[in-house]
């Protein structure tokens, strides 16, 4: 098996994995929570023994007396009790016939209930009247909608759904429906009320409600993300079809019933109607045409012309036919629709036996379309109790054509990526033969251009440092040509005196010239580092343990504080020991000048992860905030009544800069002025484990 195919089967069965969950996840949600329904007897219900607390709300589906062709007033029950022509169950529709005989209809239903159900008020929950209609509870009007009978002014539809509030009595509640219908082919009551507590037919209205509305946005989300792939390919008409097909499909959930738009604008049902049935009949077409891009071979183009032929008649049909024509196209296009997907079946079956990309996906998805859309056949005949399952279906159409699509694309990069790895070898022999022949001008070219940056660095170099001695030797040297000046004039004699100072300024300015070569040799890494392995005890009492002397010979106590570690492992640091000891030379005598006597000077040491912190702190007078930011600048110098002319360059914590950043670490300093300063720098060390004979 094949890479390609590998993909393919893990898309198939993860997509019907997922498949599986969503249509068990909606069974659940559907039937799931329903408790057995009570049967009416001699047109009551009697739900003296349902449990309005527990079990929530009940489908009244069972026990309607029909009276055909009359509008019966309550007063009328009460007065000569009319028989009814028969006992019917909800959802319940009859067809409109040559004449206006069959317009209208009344509903009724005695529901029986308790004492303590009787306590609180009731709802219906009304969803699909078609379409004028009047709803009576114990005699009184409490819903009504579009016209009704032969009452003055023109048919409105009125479908769309309403919930209606009124209290019960303990004993029957009359429940009466007058339907009339001179709108649509169909009329009569097409979906069940539900009943229960107001605020429990609120929540069953509004969950519905949000499961339509998420697939109406997962339907458009699909739609806006296909609608993009095609603005970005335009040559790919797969993505447009079936982002037309989804888009359509999302506008349909929109406008059926119990759709946002007829919650947000009631008033305008016809036109949600028209909408309804127009992006159903343009829809198919498109998801039609699908199929035939996927696998052009096996569908025949005639019969995607005559379904395409078909399908826009219908669609112009109700953009130009009054309501009561276009309703009638509504089922004979649903078994038409039963046919095209059976087409659609057997097609897919030649894919799947000829191993097309996404066969066995999409014959899963059309063939639950296909019980999907017999389920609405079925519904909306009022044979069996269920909801409108073809948009979910079609979401998951969509959704897989997405999974198709993203397979196409994925095999369409391996292709460019092998294409392209053949072509990255040619061009690999290509080049070998062209960096055989021209490796040495390759390697000649690295020189020039090192050689280049050095010369470049080192004429850098060079001009600072004759910046810098020019800068700092100009004053001692002045001090120097001064008293030379003034021996020779006579001026003064050459006393012990004069001649110590012109040996302090001499030694100053060769310090100064020392410092500078060996900060600039740091800078350009021509200085060589001696590097050896350390035990770090060793370092702490050989190294920094010096410093005892110098210390508490000026008064000042000295701390030594080597650090802690596990006692199996020996750890060991990669240095040059003299390198590292002139930084703490220069750290600590740095901080004898700012430390009165009676102050303490602190070496630390702490482990971390691969690295050992090394600390030299002091109590002295701290650093100048306003000089803190370039301490470790050239020839920055602090102001200590200690600190005598003759004593620093300014270039002892840059060197110290530098040693450290060759070690691979850093120098860092915290101080408060008046309270002290901490510098601290890292090297890398290794632990290695104790071995004892």
């Amino acid at each position: 098996m094949t890479i390609r195919h590998k993909e393919a089967t893990r898309l198939i069965w993860g997509f019907t994995v997922l498949l599986v969950f969503i249509a068990g996840g909606a069974a659940l949600a559907l039937f799931g929570s329903r408790q057995p329904e009570p049967q009416a007897r001699n047109g009551i219900l009697d739900l003296t023994s349902w449990d309005f607390e527990s079990k929530g709300v009940l489908l009244l589906t069972n026990g309607w007396e029909l009276y055909r062709n009359r509008l019966i007033e309550p007063e009328e029950f009460a007065l000569t009790a009319p028989k009814p022509d028969e006992a019917v169950r909800l959802p319940h529709a009859w067809s409109r016939g040559q004449d206006s005989r069959e317009e209208a209809a009344t509903y009724r239903l005695l529901v029986r209930l308790g004492p303590e159900q009787a306590a609180a008020r009731k709802a219906l929950g009304i969803r699909d009247i078609q379409s004028g209609y009047r709803i009576y509870v114990n005699g009184q009007l409490y819903g009504a909608g579009g016209i009704l009978g032969d009452s003055p002014g023109p048919p409105e539809a009125a479908i769309y759904p309403s919930i209606i509030a009124f209290p019960v009595a303990e004993g029957n509640n009359e429940i009466i429906v007058q339907v009339s219908n001179s709108t649509y082919q169909r009329g009569g009551l097409l979906s069940s009320f539900s009943f229960g507590k107001p605020l429990d037919i609120y929540h069953y209205r509004e969950t519905g409600l949000v499961w339509r509305i998420s697939i109406m946005a997962a339907l458009a989300t699909l739609g806006i993300y296909h609608l993009a792939l095609f603005w970005m390919r335009k040559k790919d008409y797969m993505s447009l079809v079936t982002s037309i097909t989804c888009l359509l499909m999302s506008v349909r959930i929109m406008v059926l019933n119990e759709g946002i738009l007829t919650f947000l604008a009631p008033s305008m049902a016809p036109l949600w109607s028209r909408l309804a049935y127009f992006t159903l009949y343009a829809g198919i077409p498109f998801m039609l045409a699908t199929i035939q891009l996927l696998y052009p071979r096996e569908m025949s183009r005639r019969v995607t012309v005559a379904v395409w032929f078909f399908c826009g008649v219908l669609a112009l049909s109700v953009l130009v036919l009054p309501v009561r024509l276009y309703t009638c196209t509504f089922i004979p296009f649903l078994v038409f629709l039963l046919l095209v997907l059976g087409y659609c079946l057997i097609v897919l079956a030649f894919a799947v036996a000829r191993s097309r990309t996404g066969a066995w996906i999409n014959t899963l998805c059309v063939f639950v379309m296909f019980a999907a859309v017999t389920n609405d056949i079925l519904f909306e005949q009022g044979w069996i109790q269920s909801v409108n399952l073809t948009p979910i279906s079609v979401f998951l159409f969509a959704f897989a054509e997405t999974l198709v699509i993203a397979h196409r694309y994925s095999k369409a990069y391996v292709d460019v990526e092998k294409v392209s790895g053949e072509l990255t070898q040619l061009n690999q022999q290509l080049e070998g033969k062209i960096r055989e022949r021209t490796e040495a001008l390759e390697i000649t070219n690295a020189h020039l251009v090192y050689a280049n940056e050095h010369l470049h660095q080192m004429e850098i170099s060079r001009r600072e440092l004759i910046a810098n001695v020019t800068h700092e030797l100009g004053t001692p040297m002045t001090s120097v040509q001064g008293y030379m000046k003034a021996l020779l004039d006579g001026v003064i004699q050459p006393e012990k005196q004069y001649i110590q100072l012109l040996y302090d300024k001499i030694q100053m300015a060769d310090r100064l010239v020392q410092d500078l070569f060996d900060l600039t040799k740091l800078e350009e890494g021509q200085t060589t580092f001696h590097m050896m392995d350390i035990i770090v005890d060793d370092l702490f009492d050989e190294y920094f343990s010096s410093f005892q002397w110098d210390v508490e010979s000026q008064g000042i106590h000295f701390l030594l504080q080597k650090p802690e570690a596990a006692h199996d492992r020996v750890p060991i640091a990669r240095i040059d020991p003299i390198r590292i000891h002139q930084v703490i030379t220069n750290l600590v005598h740095n901080a004898l000048h700012y430390t009165e006597e009676g102050g303490t000077i602190a070496i630390r040491g702490e482990y971390g992860r691969d690295r050992l912190m090394i600390q030299v702190a002091d109590t002295g007078k701290g650093i100048d905030p306003q000089l803190l930011p370039h301490i470790f600048d050239r020839f920055v110098k602090g102001n200590s009544p200690k600190r005598s002319a003759k004593d620093g360059s300014g270039l002892g914590l840059a060197i110290a800069r530098q040693i450290v950043m060759h070690h691979g670490g850093i120098l860092t300093v915290h101080s408060e002025y008046g309270k002290g300063s901490t510098f601290q720098f890292d090297i890398p060390i290794e632990f290695i484990p104790m071995v004892v004979d």
